[in-house]
């Protein structure tokens, strides 16, 4: 989708609704509005004035708080004020400014809009089948449109483009109403029950005509060829051009953008009734799980209805009949028709099962607990407490481990060096990794000394000496490493 960057202006029209004195711009806008509503065009401070004191919380409102509003509005483009000469009988009344104020075009559409913001949630949508046959009837006529003149293709499109924008609009508000949480409030009432039967009819009604309807426009829509629809665009774009448009109006690529809509509307149409994916087939889907969910709360309603009506006797009387039974196995069928598949609920918990032979009756797997915690946001589990365990007997073991083992190490390390030297290529024991992890550290310290001398950890200065080029290996308990020829040269021997 294109759009053009220096288009996404700021509107200062807008910034009455949510400026610091927000109740005077409104009041003052509202009041032009609906006297525009009226035929009053224009009006004076004075009119203004009058009809903000028939509030009370403008009892006390002034003429100059009044003429700073004004000037206000006026500088965000909300009003255009228009000098009234034929009031003036001096020369300071011309100086004060007499005007007559007018809504411009812009704060009309913008006061529209509250209006419609402010009702939204009180208008009833509805679903209306009467669209599908209007835009049935205009596609019969889309291979026509050369017989017409390119006003009557005007209309034609704009007919045909509100009937599906009425009609996927319509839909969409009634679902949204239906998810709302007022309406799954009520659908949790006890008046549901009253009103499901009539709901779950409109909703049929409306599959059917949808089932038969969206069949019918598919068809038509397949039968246009994508040249014929490549023709029809062409002639709604040429009679989309014969309508005048104020040419400061004009975007750099409108012409373009407009060929574009008309093409995505078309699209649109196209998608919504034709095709595998088609949003008619999706629509029946979910009107379908909305009459499910209809039925079954409908059915959760009657049950907690009649929950608890004749329970205790019930109760009695199971429990008489449980009492008189002889054996074991006479229990186990009166709980089978009781407590049955027919009145079952199953319930699925993370588990390990303790056998997965399917020749296992059920009472002879052990009973399994499982905690129940309330769905409830307030709800937090409660915490066991309890004192620190003693660990000092584990943390001294340990210690005693570490030390014995780095010891160890040590020993082994020593074990290298013959008469203050420690040659690599001389080694013939296999070397474990952590011993060779250290002699290469004391290779990488010594290497990277600038006197190619360093210190152990246990207190010894070395120094590192290379012959040339020379490589050796150094046989290692987990294989063999192919190194620099290295020698190590201690000063003194560390105290094992």
């Amino acid at each position: 989708m294109a759009f053009h960057a220096e288009l996404l202006e700021n509107i200062p029209q807008t910034r009455y609704l949510s400026a610091e004195h927000y109740i005077q711009y409104r009041s003052i806008m509202r009041i032009f509005y609906l006297e525009h509503q009226q035929m009053h065009y224009q009006m004076d401070k004075n009119m203004i004035i009058s009809h903000l004191r028939e509030e009370a919380i403008f009892a006390q409102y002034t003429p100059e708080q009044l003429n700073a509003d004004l000037d206000q509005l006026v500088s965000w483009k909300n009003l255009t004020p228009i000098q009234d000469p034929h009031k003036v009988y001096t020369v300071a009344d011309f100086k004060n400014r007499q005007f007559q104020y007018m809504m411009t075009q812009s704060a009309l559409e913008i006061e529209r809009m509250t209006i419609t913001l402010e009702n939204l949630f009180t208008r009833t949508a509805g679903l209306s089948s009467s669209a599908f046959r209007r835009i049935q009837s205009a596609l019969r006529q889309a291979t026509h449109l050369d017989d017409m003149s390119l006003k009557e293709v005007s209309i034609w499109w704009q007919d045909l483009q509100e009937d599906f924008q009425r009609l996927s609009q319509n839909y969409q508000d009634y679902l949204r109403e239906f998810y709302s949480p007022s309406a799954d409030q009520q659908m949790k009432s006890t008046d549901f029950i009253l009103y499901k039967q009539r709901l779950i009819r409109y909703l049929e009604e409306f599959i059917q005509e949808l089932q038969s309807s969206s069949a019918q426009i598919g068809a038509l829509l397949e039968a246009i060829s994508p040249a014929q629809a490549q023709h029809i665009l062409a002639v709604v774009h040429k009679s989309q051009l014969e309508i005048p448009r104020p040419n400061s109006r004009h975007t750099p690529n409108w012409e373009a953008e407009l060929k574009m809509q008309d093409a995505g509307v078309w699209q649109s149409l196209v998608g919504w009734f034709s095709g595998e994916n088609a949003t008619a087939r999706q629509v029946m889907e979910v009107t379908n799980e909305v009459i499910r969910r209809v039925v079954q709360n409908a059915s959760l309603l009657v049950q907690m209805q009649n929950m608890g009506v004749s329970n205790k006797a019930e109760l009695q009387h199971l429990l008489g009949l449980f009492a008189n039974c002889e054996t074991m196995e006479e229990a186990h069928r009166l709980s089978a028709l009781v407590f049955g598949a027919q009145s079952c609920r199953h319930f699925y918990v993370n588990d390990e099962k303790k056998t997965e032979r399917i020749d296992v009756s059920t009472y002879e797997e052990e009973p399994l607990k499982y905690a129940l915690a309330p769905r409830v946001r307030t709800y937090k589990p409660r915490m066991d407490r309890s004192g620190f365990a003693d660990k000092s007997e584990e943390k001294a073991a340990q210690r005693k481990q570490i030390l014995e083992e780095a010891q160890r190490l040590r020993r082994q390390l020593m074990g290298y060096i013959h008469n203050g030297k420690l040659e690599f290529a001389a080694l013939s024991e296999p070397v474990p990794p952590e011993a060779r992890t250290v002699l290469l550290s004391w290779v990488a310290m010594a290497n990277l000394s600038p006197d190619r001398c360093g210190r152990t950890e246990y207190g010894q200065r070395f120094t590192l000496q290379k012959s040339g080029d020379e490589t050796c290996q150094m046989l290692c308990t987990d294989g063999v490493l192919t190194m620099p020829n290295c020698i190590l040269l201690f000063e003194e021997t560390a105290n094992v």
